[in-house]
């Protein structure tokens, strides 16, 4: 009887966490209406009229944009910015984006992601921009990778390393003028060691000191 009830016990328990998951997820992707993606040849369209939205689960490297009257997620190519909220299925990336930094404490990092969701939002609101895409889907998804370029003709990806507010992490492209993934991930590299250097965004936080030794 005892086992009997410790397995049920086990089953209720899993099933449990199985809705929490089920939760999490509906609530990361509620709300998020997506226009149909048009068929392609892999090459670069320009979305020249896109207007940024808003929207609750937008954050420092995806957002929500509407174009010819058709909402659409954007990702952005080439980085990652931290995280904004701590739940359960990003435990992981937020312990490697606060290692990236130097190693950020949890709440420091979840500042950054927030710091990065409303420099992006203050740019895409405030500026004029042009999104390209190839409406490449994100794996996990119905977002779509994406640059975005203002008119002072620097891409949002530059703009948000040069802030200290990301990480360069995630899949690259070629660039829509032909420049290689190489080539830009250089450029974005080189900036990152300016924002370090100048202790921008999250590389101007304090660091963890190393653990002392139990006595």
């Amino acid at each position: 009887m005892k086992r009997r009830r410790s397995n049920l016990s086990r089953n209720l328990w899993a099933l449990v966490w199985v809705l929490v998951i089920a939760l999490q997820l509906w609530d990361h992707f509620r709300g998020k209406t997506t226009a149909p993606r048009p068929e392609t040849d892999g090459r670069f369209v320009t979305l020249a009229n896109a207007r940024f939205v808003e929207d609750a689960n937008n954050d420092g490297d995806s957002f929500m944009i509407v174009h010819d009257g058709e909402e659409q997620v954007l990702r952005l190519y080439f980085v990652d910015c931290p995280e904004k909220r701590q739940y359960k299925l990003v435990e992981g990336r937020l312990k490697d984006q606060a290692g990236y930094f130097g190693g950020l404490s949890i709440p420091q990092t979840l500042s950054v992601g927030q710091e990065a969701k409303v420099f992006t939002e203050t740019r895409l609101r405030e500026q004029r921009f042009t999104v390209q895409t190839r409406w490449e889907r994100v794996y996990d998804s119905e977002r779509v990778y994406a640059m975005v370029l203002f008119e002072d003709g620097e891409d949002l990806a530059a703009k948000l390393v040069k802030a200290g507010l990301c990480r360069i992490h995630t899949k690259g492209t070629m660039m829509p003028d032909g420049q290689r993934e190489f080539d830009f991930e250089a450029r974005l590299r080189a900036l990152e060691k300016e924002a370090k250097a100048a202790q921008r965004g999250a590389w101007g936080k304090p660091k963890r000191g190393p653990a002392k030794p139990k006595t």
